[in-house]
């Protein structure tokens, strides 16, 4: 089972047409929309968001947004805690949306009603632009009832659900020799991991480990290691107030200099410009 720390939770209703973008944070967001019309932009294309419909935004996805006056949606902000080992989001390829049937409407309305504090500070979308801090709300959440926790972590498991029922499983999960190095590569993001290293784990010669990791994952080991590696920075900006040269260092980097710019290729932005994005 994975386990969460629930940000926000409530229901949105844009005043006027509102925009967002060059958003990617570690953030899972689900929508559960019940009129108007938005568009969501992804690296894939752009994407028409309809009543009737829920949404899963993956941690990291860069993306933008369109919304129509008028759009009205729940919502729904987790951060899912790591483990040191691959999530379901490793183990299966999630669509984008789903049919929202009556069920899941009304679970969003429950929850809503149960606990309007984990409501963002006003009903009116804008209030997205202008709110507390990921630490205000992870202590929030920490702060609350552990049967409180259990009910709050149950809703983001139905409601995930619903995408795993539409999903298929990753082919690296099924390759005996290629699973186990994404768990390796996951336990030991704060090392300097080799092609070299992760070849001979696996029991393969390099280049031929190489090729297979490709054909599997999709990118060179050398990529999911580095997209990793700035994943992981990006959850400890948002948890730690460490500087970026103590980040670099526990993401495996000796070259402070080296990881700005790599992260800044990543996200756009240099470490201190993201955590003053998502922090203030």
């Amino acid at each position: 089972m994975e386990d969460f720390i629930i940000l926000n939770l409530g229901y949105a209703r844009t005043r006027h047409r509102w925009q967002g973008s060059d958003i990617s944070s570690p953030f899972l967001r689900f929508f559960c929309v019940q009129s108007g019309r938005a568009v969501l932009h992804l690296r894939k294309g752009d994407v028409e968001v309809l009543p009737g419909r829920l949404y899963l935004i993956p941690a990291y996805e860069p993306h933008s947004y369109d919304c129509e006056a008028g759009f009205a949606f729940y919502y729904l902000f987790a951060f899912l805690l790591p483990k040191g080992q691959t999530s379901i989001f490793d183990h299966y390829e999630l669509p984008l949306e789903v049919n929202a049937n009556h069920a899941a409407q009304l679970l969003f309305e429950n929850y809503c009603t149960l606990y309007p504090r984990l409501n963002l500070p006003s009903r009116s979308a804008e209030a997205f632009l202008n709110h507390q801090s990921y630490r205000d709300y992870a202590q929030a959440f920490t702060a609350l009832p552990y049967y409180e926790r259990m009910q709050l972590r149950g809703l983001v498991e139905i409601i995930l659900s619903y995408f795993v029922k539409h999903g298929r499983e990753r082919e690296q999960l099924r390759d005996t020799r290629i699973a186990p190095i994404l768990d390796f590569i996951q336990s030991h993001l704060h090392e300097p991991i080799s092609v070299e290293r992760l070849a001979d784990r696996a029991c393969l010669t390099k280049s031929y480990f190489i090729r297979r990791f490709r054909q599997v994952v999709g990118i060179t080991p050398v990529q999911y290691v580095l997209t990793r590696k700035v994943q992981h920075a990006q959850k400890l900006l948002l948890e730690s107030e460490k500087s970026v040269g103590e980040i670099a260092s526990e993401v495996g980097f000796s070259d402070t200099a080296y990881f700005i710019r790599l992260f800044k290729s990543h996200i756009g932005y240099t470490p201190q410009e993201y955590r003053v994005r998502l922090i203030g």
